[in-house]
């Protein structure tokens, strides 16, 4: 930023300002491209150039000599003279425009008069020519992001999912076989793919095996492949399996939990030696492949209940990440909202934003589907909001569809749980069923039904 309590004009330039006729300096105010308006020390607006027409939606003359607070109501957010007012630096946002649908740039320099006291503001506004980052940001308290070496599609910043990017980075330099550990949701699929381009074998193919998906019948045969006519209906040829396929590379077994007993035995020996036997022959072949298995399962669980081999187990565990559920990343949530949200900007051509409400809405929800579900609700919010500022009204009609998922574990968070945390919270610090309502995008009416049924119950 620039302290401007510093700058002071030369008495050669100041003659040269002089010099300047009068309707020069207007010819050049009126026809810059770039936008140029000034508030008085009141905040009252003293002069603004053509140019806020093409950038703001609005003529010079229907805001000159009018308080800037009040026709900043329902045209731009943020507000930010009163900030600049203070500061002795110039003030740069990222403004949201709403008759013109646009995102813009916007420099606030604060001038003072010789006796340091505050003068008047010059706004000037750029059309915002950047492609990325267009979510709602406080010049004082910023959205961060961060740079990844192991990946820069993984995001995550918190400590507890800091350090299984580290232990990754270093698994996958390696050619062990992983066991990726998490619920449904935390990104294992996206981990292993991960893991294996950074590997050794990036070279070679990823095939991903669902092991719930596919018929037992079925899994030994499109796994291991089988000879011509080892089976009623099989192709005169015979089929190559997705081991063989996998040669040199990485096979993928996700939801290894489900996988049957007999299938168990057959992929131990294919860890143990690298051989399987195709459907229909007796003669083994041998692969060079590294496995990753994943599941959301607690498998020492199903070792205890006979359900899953202790062997297959320690052999899948030559190393083992435990993916964090996201109610443990709260400090994530934020940079994965601006990321998903920068997505479908550019999926569906918008430039919708997410209000600073909305956001503390989105780090207190406890997300019991993870990623996967708060991929899913940015998007839902970005596609039904029938404005350019998503608030939190929207993110509270996203809940109530949702009162009757499946909970995860006795754990997971709750609905009603969110509404009442939510409505303490604000209780506590407005103490008004009007603003509560406001803020939660309800009626006062039904605030206050939550407020006697949360606050009595305390």
């Amino acid at each position: 930023m620039i302290d401007l309590s510093k700058t002071v004009n030369t008495p050669e330039y100041d003659d040269y300002l002089k010099s300047i006729p009068h309707e020069t300096l207007l010819k050049i105010l009126e026809n810059s491209f770039t936008e140029i308006y000034v508030l008085d020390k009141d905040g009252k607006v003293v002069y603004a150039n053509p140019a806020v027409t093409r950038l703001y939606g609005i003529k010079p003359e229907d805001i000159v000599q009018k308080d800037s607070k009040k026709i900043k109501a329902g045209l731009w957010d943020p507000y930010s003279f009163d900030l600049t007012k203070v500061s002795h630096q110039a003030i740069v946002t990222e403004n949201i425009y709403y008759k013109t649908n646009r995102t813009i740039i916007c420099i606030n320099v604060p001038v003072y008069d010789e006796n340091n006291e505050f003068e008047f503001m010059v706004s000037t506004s750029l059309d915002n020519i950047r492609s990325v980052d267009l979510s709602y940001r406080d010049v004082r308290n910023p959205i961060e992001t961060i740079d990844l070496e192991f990946s820069d599609q993984i995001i995550g910043k918190s400590k507890l999912f800091k350090q299984c990017l580290s232990d990754l980075e270093k698994i996958a330099k390696s050619d062990c076989n992983l066991l990726i550990l998490g619920e449904s949701g935390t990104g294992k699929s996206y981990i292993a793919q991960t893991v294996h381009n950074e590997s050794r074998r990036s070279h070679k193919p990823f095939i991903a095996i669902n092991c719930a998906a596919i018929p037992d019948g079925l899994f030994e045969s499109e796994l291991f492949g089988y000879m011509p006519g080892a089976f009623t209906g099989a192709n005169v040829k015979g089929k190559t399996g997705l081991l063989k396929d996998a040669d040199g590379g990485t096979i993928f077994l996700d939801e290894i939990g489900d996988l049957s007993p007999k299938m168990q035995v057959k992929i131990l020996d294919v860890l143990e030696n690298q051989r399987f036997i195709p459907v229909g022959s007796n003669k083994p072949e041998h692969v060079n492949i590294r496995i990753i298995a994943a599941t959301n399962q607690k498998l020492i669980q199903a070792i205890k209940e006979k359900k899953f081999r202790s062997d297959l187990y320690w052999r899948l565990n030559t190393a083992k990440i435990i993916l964090p559920p996201l109610r443990q990343r709260k400090d994530d949530i934020l940079l994965l909202v601006t990321h998903f949200l920068n997505d479908f900007n550019r999926r569906y051509n918008t430039k919708k934003i997410f209000s600073k409400a909305i956001l503390s809405y989105f780090i207190s929800y406890d997300w019991p589907g993870n990623v996967r579900q708060l991929k899913n609700a940015v998007e839902r919010m970005c596609i039904l909001s029938d404005k350019i500022i998503v608030n939190e009204s929207l993110f509270l009609q996203y809940l109530d569809q949702e009162e009757d998922i499946e909970e995860f574990d006795e754990e997971c968070f709750n609905v009603e749980e969110f509404k009442k945390r939510t409505v303490i919270k604000l209780y506590a610090k407005y103490k008004s069923s009007r603003i509560i309502a406001k803020k939660m995008g309800l009626s006062q009416s039904t605030a206050n039904l939550l407020i006697n049924k949360y606050i009595n119950e305390m």
